[in-house]
């Protein structure tokens, strides 16, 4: 099990040992995922009592029983990404990734006859992209001292000169729905989904002695995970008039089974000795679960307007076997809440041509921490952070689209902010290419028993073109 640990210390003095990455990867295992059709993404993925779209089974898999026509789409994506990051000095990293985001398939059975009028079978594959690069400049305020030949009249004075937190991954999720419609007034679905993510992590600190860098790893990296796991979905769309819908869906935690982690690290053995070395080892993990409340309204064939409400219930956020991660869980129940989501989308259409645009907003899923920290300016003091490791997230998107009579294509473009505590340090770095059995451990800042903080303003844009044909 893992045994990598930071400490993030408390103004009660209760420290909480938890992994870096265990902190950084709770979006890449969440339930949800934002990716989808180009149209689902131009109303900012809030069809959840609109349906029709097999991307609507992301909010509400009873958006399949709404469908009249079988469908399939695949759908392009380029996603981007800018930090912008301060300590000290402003440093800025971005890069694209260009890849298959989403392929859905939608048949629909109908039977004119019954009550129950119509069936659906949907299957879906959506990607993520989890890619980030954080890149702090040298910062002249952030220095220290160490013994030179083990003379104690002999210091040498070092000074930080650049850190990095990268990550690299994907999360994926195939689903699998049922629709159905009884008169055309209600509609249900349930959904099983198959999840996968790779996340793999370096972080590392560079610190200038005379002109000279010298590079050290964050103990426990390079690192890199590999997971799968399952959820279920059920979810029910009324009307309340032929211009009204209301919709109800929950989506349940992924349950994550034998995830493998590979990893560099220094490490105690039985003999009491540590030793650094290539790791392997495998955990369970439960993500949250969700709850979906939507409310929409269809004005006649030309205008469609759809809210969402989603609440993201993280206390299932579990780590197991739980014996061997109780700080991890403690940590996690402290300051992992339930955290709000709002979503607003519209689409209008005139003929064969459709206009759209969305808005979400996503509430930060960490509570309130207060931390010993340095900003970069060389002073300790503790300070409350509200957005410590992941601030509150805006999303603006717009798209449109063209009917061909069957054939149809659909272009979207989504632009997300976000603004957060990046917290770092207080933690074990380790000179790897000087390593050997006495000295591992670097007498370097980072390792200092409190943490540091930076500001990072991270954007991400994402465009997407679907091309798909109804028969």
């Amino acid at each position: 099990m893992k045994k990598i640990f930071i400490i993030i210390t408390g103004i009660a003095g209760i420290a909480y040992a938890q992994t870096v990455q265990d902190i950084n990867s709770v979006p890449a295992y969440s339930n949800g995922l934002n990716s989808g059709s180009a149209r689902y993404i131009g109303m900012g993925g809030s069809m959840g009592s609109l349906g029709g779209d097999i991307s609507s089974v992301e909010q509400n898999p009873a958006g399949l029983g709404v469908a009249i026509t079988s469908d399939v789409n695949v759908s392009l994506g380029v996603d981007s990404y800018k930090n912008s990051s301060t300590f000290g000095d402003s440093f800025k990293t971005k890069d694209n990734t260009v890849n298959i985001q989403n392929v859905g398939a939608t048949f629909v059975f109908s039977n004119s006859d019954d009550a129950w009028n119509r069936f659906s079978l949907g299957l879906k594959f959506s990607q993520e992209n989890l890619d980030n690069w954080i890149n702090l400049g040298r910062n002249n305020n952030i220095t220290g001292t160490y013994l030179t030949n083990d003379d104690p009249e002999e210091y040498t004075t070092y000074t930080m000169a650049g850190y990095q937190d990268a990550v690299n991954g994907y999360k994926t999720k195939m689903s699998i729905n049922f629709g159905a419609s009884y008169k055309d007034q209600m509609y249900f679905g349930l959904g099983m989904n198959i999840h996968q993510v790779r996340f793999d992590n370096y972080v590392i600190f560079d610190e200038d002695t005379e002109g000279t860098v010298y590079r050290y790893d964050l103990n426990g990296t390079p690192y890199s995970s590999d997971a799968s796991g399952i959820s279920l979905s059920a979810g029910v769309i009324g009307k309340v008039n032929d211009a009204v819908r209301l919709g109800l869906a929950y989506h349940s935690p992924v349950w994550y089974s034998n995830i493998e982690e590979n990893y560099y690290a220094d490490l105690p053995y039985s003999d009491g000795n540590y030793y650094y070395d290539f790791y392997y080892s495998q955990y369970d993990r439960n993500s949250n679960g969700r709850l979906v409340a939507s409310a929409g309204m269809v004005v006649g064939k030309s205008l469609a307007v759809n809210a969402d409400y989603t609440l993201h219930m993280n206390g299932s956020t579990k780590f197991k076997p739980q014996r061997d991660f109780q700080s991890t869980n403690a940590f996690m129940d402290k300051y992992l809440k339930s955290n709000s989501e709002f979503r607003l989308g519209a689409e209008y259409r005139i003929d064969k041509f459709k206009i759209r645009a969305g808005f979400n907003f996503i509430e930060s899923p960490f509570d309130n921490i207060s931390l010993e920290t340095d900003e970069g300016n060389g002073s300790v003091a503790i300070r409350n952070f509200s957005d410590a490791f992941s601030g509150n997230i805006n999303r603006f998107s717009f798209g449109a689209g063209y009917d061909f009579g069957g054939f149809y294509l659909d272009a979207a473009y989504q632009f997300q902010t976000q603004n957060y505590n990046y917290i770092f340090g207080n933690a074990d770095y380790i000179d790897y290419d000087y390593y050997d059995d006495t000295v591992y451990y670097a007498s370097i800042p980072m390792n200092s028993p409190y943490n540091y903080s930076a500001k990072v303003k991270n954007t991400r844009g994402m465009f997407l073109l679907t091309a798909g044909w109804q028969f």
